[in-house]
Order: C-alpha cells, then structure tokens, then sequence
C-alpha cells in the first residue's frame, strides 16, 4: 500500500506568542452576549494591535488560517461585564474605567451606549500571561488583563503597572521560552471565538 501525497503548501503554522507588555490596540468588532454561565451579560470585544512591531497581529493569525471555518482569535477578544443592579464594585470599576479610558484615547469621542460606533476606536491594552490546561497540557496565552489610555502606553507610563500573570501551579508548560528560544507554540484546537466582523 502506497502512501498518500502531501502539500508542502499546506503546512502548519506555528503560532507566534505575544509578548507580555502594554500596546495601543483597535476594536475591531463588539456585541452584547450572554456570560456562559447564564447569570449576566459580557460585552465581547475583539481587538488587534494597532501600533508598532506587532501591529495587525491577530489579523495576520486569521489570515493565515486555512480552515474554512476559521475564527477570530481567543486571545484577541476582551470580555467586559455589563454591571447590572446587584454588580460588584470591581465590575463597575472595570465598566467606568474601560469607557473613561476610551474617551481619553478617542479625540472628542463620547461613549453613547451604542456598541456598533466602538468599531476601529484605540484604546491602550495592559497584557499578561494566562495559564490555561487542555488535555493534560499547559498553554500558555498572552491576554489583555486591564485598559489604559493610549498615551500612557505610548509614552510608556503604562509599563509602571503591569498586571500579575495568572499562573496554574506545578503543571509542566509547553511555553515557548520553556521548550525552545523560536517563541513559538501550538495554539490548542477549539482555542478560537466567532469572527467578529460583519
């Protein structure tokens, strides 16, 4: 018996990990959805880098997607709890902050509830590292932890701050800086959300 043919073309891609640190990025696309849960509602914000060495980031992983199916990236969508009448002080804050630092991005922009008008405004971006466990294996995930102005990172105030990473204890990690020095990993299957364009 014969083996089948392949195409070179075809190859996977390796996934390239972004680097822990704060970037101005752009919101590609938001929209209200449920919390999995089924108590309270999120507000689904994809995002991509808007600025400097990684700018287009995540755009360049969609397209580089073969799948027909293809998804927009998990780690490029920041969930924001919609405060209802019984929210915590953090969920507020997190509300308050997030639009505030918005507006002080956006020139004379002023948030009005309508979440289609949030498509390509900049808003700063405070990452850090999210352990996550599939099948037995430790990914690691570069996720926007916390918003800031944009200035603030441009300027480079907003690297002062930076969020603690969210580490899962005594799991052996298949990080990139821990296998190898290419910064490249494999992105588990299943790991991606809903394009979030039109």
């Amino acid at each position: 018996m014969s083996l089948p043919t392949y195409d070179k073309t075809k190859r996977k891609k390796a996934y390239e990990a972004l680097p822990k640190d704060a970037y101005v990025i752009k919101i590609m696309n938001a929209k209200e959805t449920a919390n999995k849960n089924g108590s309270g509602r999120h507000l689904a914000i994809a995002f991509d880098i808007a600025e400097g060495d990684y700018k287009d980031f995540y755009m360049e992983q969609f397209n580089s997607n073969t799948a027909e199916d293809k998804k927009w990236p998990n780690d490029a969508i920041y969930r924001l709890t919609i405060p209802d009448d019984g929210a915590q002080t953090f969920v507020i804050d997190n509300w308050n902050t997030f639009f505030a630092d918005l507006e002080d991005s956006n020139n004379g922009y002023v948030f009005t509830g309508d979440t289609s008008k949030l498509k390509g405004k900049l808003i700063g971006g405070k990452f850090h590292i999210e352990q996550t466990e599939y099948r037995g294996q430790t990914y690691n995930h570069t996720r926007l932890r916390w918003t800031c102005v944009a200035d603030d990172v441009r300027s480079g105030k907003a690297v002062k701050n930076m969020p603690n990473d969210k580490l899962l204890n005594d799991k052996p990690s298949r990080s990139a800086a821990q296998s190898s020095d290419t910064g490249f990993m494999d992105v588990p299957a299943g790991s991606q959300e809903e394009i979030p364009f039109d």
